[in-house]
C-alpha cells in the first residue's frame, strides 16, 4: 500500500514538473513569435531578414562532420545550457546534483523499493533542469534589457568620432554582466577575421537573443556600406525599449491566464495527495479493487492530457 501511494505521488510530481516545463516553453515560444511579428512590422529593411541565413552559414556555427556524434551533441547542448544559465562551475553542479539524486534514490529505495528510488532520482534531475531553464530565461531577459543602454553608448562614441568597430569594443568595456559575458564570446571570432554579424549571430543563437542578430546586421551594413549608423542604432535602441514595454504589458495581461493554468494543473495533484494523506483507507479500498486501479490510471492519463492541452493553449501564436 505504501509503495503504491508513494509511486502514484512521485508520478504525479513528475507530471507536474513536465507540465511546468512545457508551459514555460510554450510561453517563451509565444512571446518570441509576438516579438518577431512586431520586429517584422517595424523594421522594413531587408537586412534583418537575410541575417538568419547568413548567420547559419557562419563557420563557427557549423560543427565538423567527423565529430557530430550523439555524445558530442549532448555535450555541446550541455555547455550551451551552462553558458546561458551563467554557471561558472558546471562540474560542481553536476557532481552536487548526482550526489543529491543518489542519496535521495538510495534512501527511497531502502524505504519503498527501487521504482520509487528511480522516480525520486528523476524528480531531482527534473527540478535541476527546470531551475537551469528558469535561470537561463532570466539572464536572457536581463541581456535584452541591457542592450538599449549599450547601443546608446555606441551612439555617443560614434558621434564624437570613433569608428563603428572601435565604438563597439570601447562600449563593451563598460557593459555590465550578463551582457558583457555574452558579447565577450564574439571578440575571439572578430579577432580571427569573422564578420561582425556572423559573430553576433553565433552568440545570439547560443543565448537565444534575436536582438543581437539585428544589431550585428546593422553594424555590418554600417561598416560595409557606410551611412548614419548612429541614427540607425538610436532608432534600434528606441525599438528595443518599445518591445520591452510591450512584453511587460503582455505579461501583465496574461497573468490571469497563467494563474488559471497553475490552479488547473496543480489542483488535481494537491487534492489527490491530500486525500491519500488524510484518509489512506479510502484510497486503499479503491486501490485493492481492479476497477479502482483502472480509475487511478485513467485519472493519471487525464492529468497528462490536461497538461498537454494547457501547453497547446500556451503556445498558440496569436
Amino acid at each position: 500500500m505504501v509503495r503504491a501511494v508513494a509511486f502514484i505521488a512521485m508520478f504525479a510530481l513528475l507530471c507536474a514538473a513536465a507540465a511546468l516545463m512545457l508551459w514555460r516553453r510554450g510561453t517563451s515560444t509565444r512571446e518570441r513569435a509576438l516579438t518577431e511579428r512586431f520586429v517584422d512590422r517595424q523594421v522594413q529593411a531587408p537586412a534583418p531578414r537575410q541575417t538568419p541565413r547568413a548567420v547559419a552559414s557562419a563557420p563557427a556555427a557549423v560543427p565538423p562532420k567527423g565529430t557530430a556524434t550523439g555524445i558530442a551533441r549532448i555535450r555541446a547542448a550541455f555547455d550551451t545550457l551552462m553558458s546561458r544559465a551563467g554557471i561558472e562551475r558546471p562540474r560542481a553542479l553536476v557532481g552536487t546534483s548526482l550526489g543529491v539524486a543518489a542519496c535521495a534514490a538510495l534512501w527511497s529505495a531502502m524505504r519503498a523499493g527501487l521504482i520509487i528510488g528511480a522516480c525520486i532520482a528523476a524528480l531531482v534531475f527534473a527540478a535541476v533542469y527546470a531551475w537551469l531553464v528558469w535561470r537561463a530565461q532570466k539572464r536572457q531577459q536581463r541581456i535584452v534589457r541591457q542592450l538599449p543602454p549599450f547601443l546608446d553608448g555606441i551612439v555617443r562614441l560614434i558621434v564624437i568620432g570613433h569608428s563603428v568597430p572601435a565604438a563597439f569594443q570601447a562600449a563593451l568595456t563598460s557593459a555590465e554582466a550578463p551582457l558583457s559575458e555574452c558579447l565577450q564570446r564574439a571578440l575571439p571570432m572578430l579577432r580571427t577575421g569573422a564578420e561582425i554579424d556572423h559573430a553576433l549571430g553565433a552568440v545570439a543563437r547560443m543565448y537565444r537573443v534575436r536582438e543581437l542578430e539585428l544589431v550585428g546586421a546593422v553594424l555590418r551594413v554600417s561598416v560595409k556600406y557606410g551611412g548614419r549608423s548612429d541614427v540607425m542604432l538610436d532608432r534600434m535602441a528606441a525599438l528595443m525599449r518599445d518591445l520591452e514595454q510591450a512584453s511587460r504589458e503582455l505579461v501583465a495581461l496574461s497573468t490571469e491566464t497563467r494563474l488559471s493554468a497553475w490552479v488547473l494543473g496543480l489542483l488535481p495533484i494537491l487534492l489527490g495527495a491530500m486525500i491519500i494523506v488524510t484518509n489512506p483507507d479510502y484510497f486503499n479500498a479503491m486501490w485493492s479493487e481492479p476497477f479502482g486501479k483502472r480509475l487511478v490510471y485513467v485519472a493519471l492519463a487525464l492529468q497528462m492530457l490536461g497538461a498537454w492541452l494547457l501547453y497547446r493553449l500556451a503556445r498558440i501564436r496569436t
